[in-house]
């Protein structure tokens, strides 16, 4: 059986009996698609503040209106505990926006930085109300949507220096709508 046959078949399995089994479906969270990131822990000290900075990539084009670009902030300790967060509703095209965080003084913490913004939407040719198509299409996916790069850096309070800049940000996994099975479904 080829490949394309194979699929085909699958494609026609998944029309027909793929309603029942979402309509027994249950969903545990509807929260829209976010993309996580963080930084590693870092350490910082009360003579030291730490600032994470997200920039808006997307460009100004003078005539066309600026996609929404809401980011959330975060300061979680080496524990997982949530340190200081800030919400930013619009961060505008080329601009930034920053959340500081400094231990109380004489203390150290080791901290990370999260950077939570939605993901981006991607519309793809074909997408919509399901379609066969006689030949493959190709699929040319377009994304819009907010798109930021983050930055973490550790400054000396007394001279203003910076010690320690990183932008290696490491994907997170997230969780949203997780389908769950009845019981006795599969039965």
């Amino acid at each position: 059986m080829s490949h394309f046959v194979f699929h085909k078949i699958a494609l026609a399995g998944l029309l027909l009996f793929g309603p029942q089994f979402h309509a027994q479906a249950q969903t545990i969270s509807t929260s829209a698609p976010m993309s996580v990131v963080t930084t590693g822990i870092v350490g910082v000290t009360a003579m030291q503040t730490a600032r994470l900075n997200v920039l808006n990539l997307q460009p100004i084009i003078p005539g066309v209106t600026a996609v929404v670009c809401p980011a959330t902030l975060e300061f979680y300790d080496d524990t997982g505990a949530l340190l200081k967060q800030l919400a930013v509703t619009n961060i505008s095209p080329a601009s930034a926006a920053s959340l500081a965080f400094k231990p109380p003084v004489g203390a150290r913490a080791q901290i990370r930085a999260v950077v939570l913004t939605p993901s981006p939407f991607v519309l793809t040719p074909g997408s919509g109300p399901i379609s066969t198509p006689v030949l493959p299409m190709p699929i040319f996916p377009v994304s819009r949507g907010c798109s930021v790069m983050a930055s973490l850096e550790i400054i000396d309070d007394s001279t203003g220096v910076t010690h320690a800049f990183t932008t290696d940000l490491r994907t997170m996994p997230t969780y949203g709508i997780i389908p769950m099975m009845a019981p006795g479904a599969l039965r």
